[in-house]
């Protein structure tokens, strides 16, 4: 799914945007989506207010992948040196 930042129907600031489901003329941010008064009786609402918790696994994934880059940068920057 592809998010543009355009005007927003509701608010009319520039964020990414989507359509409302209840409203489907209108495309709303996550601001105006989260604090519409309709949201209860919305089934499908654009956007969640829910937070992903990072796992350990994906943390020590992280920490990983950028121990590798450091590593590689450093390398190439060594290499260059010596040419």
């Amino acid at each position: 799914m592809t998010f543009y930042w355009q005007r927003c129907g509701i608010c009319g600031k520039y964020y990414p945007i989507d359509k409302c489901f209840l409203h489907p003329e209108i495309s709303v941010c996550a601001y105006c989506c989260l604090f519409c008064a309709e949201r209860n009786h919305c089934t499908k609402p654009a956007w969640y207010s829910a937070v992903k918790p990072v796992t350990k696994e994906e943390k020590e994934r992280r920490e990983k992948k950028a121990a590798e880059e450091k590593i590689q940068k450093v390398l190439e920057e060594l290499l260059g040196k010596l040419s």
